[in-house]
């Protein structure tokens, strides 16, 4: 069945005026729009009392991804050698690449990470 749906053709008295073939979206229809829409990936770190969740964009490392949210990590070398990025990972573990040499030499078996060498991998 096509019905056309008009302003005003549910208020007697008034004269319908032809707007669209297609009736109006229903709240759940919406609500289920909204939900299978994707939603970004984060990775969610802290380091002492600063907590970031992170976008995750591929071959970017933790730490150049954090200082573009304008999260404060404490850094110093970028080279992985001092140690100062050491964070925690909250969430979000599976959109990093393994530990790299550094991280190894630094960190050990820790589960902790280097902002600086903990690359993002989508």
């Amino acid at each position: 069945m096509n019905k056309n749906w008009t302003v005003g053709s549910l208020i007697p008295g008034k004269e319908a005026r032809f707007i669209s073939e297609k009736p109006p979206v229903r709240s759940a229809e919406v609500k289920r729009q909204k939900t299978e829409m994707p939603q970004q990936a984060i990775v969610e770190l802290r380091q002492g009392n600063t907590s970031c969740s992170v976008p995750v964009s591929s071959g970017t490392t933790l730490l150049d991804a954090a200082l573009k949210q304008e999260c404060g990590i404490q850094y110093k070398c970028r080279k992985g050698t001092c140690g100062q990025c050491a964070v925690e990972i909250v969430s979000g573990t599976s959109y990093l690449l393994g530990k790299n040499e550094a991280e190894q030499k630094k960190l050990g078996s820790s589960t902790l990470r280097l902002a600086c060498q903990s690359v993002i991998n989508v």
